[in-house]
């Protein structure tokens, strides 16, 4: 599943934020390598039935509080789960954004659908 402004607007945002708080905007500019496309995001197939939900939960949390937002995806940890329990709607946005940041490791994601 490719993440785009014109079908998940929010997690794109999400992604790109991340994306951008980590410095790889600068990948192919200032530091050496190939530049990344901050306007597409491949979800693998076995995280796809989680990206309704997450752009669902962001999309509340964005009409809501900025502050949340960009604590919930570029804050401390700590901060960012005290904001997930606390509104109850961001479970598969949390998953979603951690799976991506640690590279889609399905092995160690029980949530992940796997086929045989």
């Amino acid at each position: 599943m490719i993440v785009t402004t014109e079908n998940y607007p929010n997690l794109l945002n999400a992604f790109k934020e991340i994306e951008m708080d980590n410095g790889g905007h600068l990948i192919g500019t200032v530091y050496p390598g190939e530049k990344i496309d901050l306007e597409h995001f491949k979800v693998p197939e076995a995280w796809a039935h989680l990206i309704e939900g997450a752009e669902r939960g962001l999309a509340r949390l964005a009409a809501d509080s900025h502050d949340d937002l960009e604590t919930f995806l570029c804050g401390d940890q700590t901060e960012a789960d005290e904001i997930r329990e606390r509104r109850g709607d961001l479970s598969e946005a949390h998953i979603l954004i951690e799976s991506w940041f640690n590279g889609w490791q399905p092995e160690d994601r029980p949530f992940a659908i796997t086929t045989p």
